[in-house]
């Protein structure tokens, strides 16, 4: 059986537009903002959804948190160091957590707003700032990936499968994204190897079209983040032996692989590239200590040592993504929302929700 990480973890067949209950503001029925465009993608090795009396949608939800209430949410325009989106946790999925909703802030702490109330995974803004892509959990217990405005509305499904789609992250030129899919889903017991559930890399392009597999078809991973030139991919690729998570980087040309690091005798989770791409920032896992380390490690030196930016014994650290100009890094901290310096300085609390968990960060351009 697969470690459940504490933070983290098609194909595609054509199927009808689906009217989806699930809005910006997190509202639901008749206020949706448009139908859901599915495109058609039938590649010949793609395991074809059983047909069923109603098409599946996406799980939402109404109303918007208390705490969202009496933040600080005062309009002062846009923020010249962009916009970060965050969820809220709201459960524990087999494989990963699910947040719901989603908000929007600037890193200042001004103009916090709910953008979208449904459960997804993993946000990421694209380059242009004009959209999100995320994972969203179906009425159907499926997993796939959406993409939406940047205001939550204008929600679109790429994928249509009746297994895993997952962790998507957008090409530098925001036309194509790729993910993690398993053919077969993660539901207990059978979210293991030997049951079938087996992430590889593929991609799609942004309308939906071309879905088609760009990594090891015999390996398994997931936590797909792209270089800053679309060259290369980092993942996280699960050694059965060890049962650990251990890090990846594929050139999508060659196919050619190495290890990012060779060090780690916890899980390690949730890569993102400096913005040079020269290194990558992650956490650590370690639920026996419940020690949550964020760290860095040049890209091309697996020997290298680890640079520690954040975390100890009473300090959480995971899920670092990077602001647009690299200079700094969002993450979730104790169930809080942190900022600090690309160096590790100057940490401090963006967003506070008492009794709640804050997670899944991701930092875009402001469009």
């Amino acid at each position: 059986m697969l470690k459940r990480s504490r933070g983290s973890r098609i194909r595609l067949v054509a199927t009808s537009t689906l009217a989806v209950a699930c809005s910006a503001g997190g509202q639901m029925g008749s206020a949706a903002p448009s139908a859901v465009a599915v495109p058609t993608a039938s590649p010949s090795t793609a395991p074809a959804t059983p047909a069923a009396a109603e098409a599946p949608v996406p799980v939402c939800n109404d109303g918007k948190p208390p705490w969202v209430e009496a933040a600080n949410s005062a309009k002062n325009g846009p923020d010249p160091a962009g916009r970060i989106v965050f969820g809220q946790v709201s459960r524990a999925d087999v494989y990963s957590q699910v947040v719901d909703p989603l908000f929007a802030i600037d890193p200042d702490g001004s103009d916090l707003v709910q953008i979208l109330s449904c459960e997804v995974e993993r946000p990421r803004i694209s380059h242009d700032g004009t959209r999100l892509a995320f994972s969203i959990f179906m009425s159907d217990r499926t997993w796939q990936v959406a993409t939406s405005a940047i205001d939550g509305s204008d929600l679109r499904l790429l994928t249509s499968t009746s297994g895993w789609a997952s962790m998507p992250d957008w090409a530098p030129d925001d036309s194509w994204l790729a993910y993690a899919y398993s053919p077969n889903p993660c539901n207990v017991p059978t979210c293991d190897v030997d049951g079938g559930f087996r992430p590889t890399i593929w991609r799609v392009n942004a309308d939906g079209s071309d879905p088609r597999l760009i990594g090891n078809p015999d390996a398994f991973d997931s936590e797909i983040r792209l270089s800053p030139d679309g060259r290369e991919v980092v993942f996280d690729r699960f050694d059965a032996s060890k049962q650990l998570n251990m890090f990846m980087i594929r050139d999508l040309a060659t196919g050619a692989e190495r290890r990012v690091t060779t060090t780690n005798t916890s899980d390690l989770e949730h890569p993102d590239w400096t913005g040079d791409g020269s290194a990558i920032a992650y956490n650590t896992n370690d639920d026996a200590n419940y020690i949550y380390l964020i760290q860095t490690v040049p890209a091309d030196d697996p020997a290298a040592k680890p640079t520690t930016l954040y975390g100890d014994v009473q300090h959480v650290g995971s899920k670092p993504a990077y602001s647009p100009d690299g200079t700094r890094i969002v993450f979730g901290c104790n169930g809080e929302l942190c900022l600090m310096n690309a160096d590790g300085s100057d940490a401090s609390v963006l967003v506070k929700a008492p009794g709640l968990e804050l997670d899944h960060v991701a930092w875009g351009v402001t469009p």
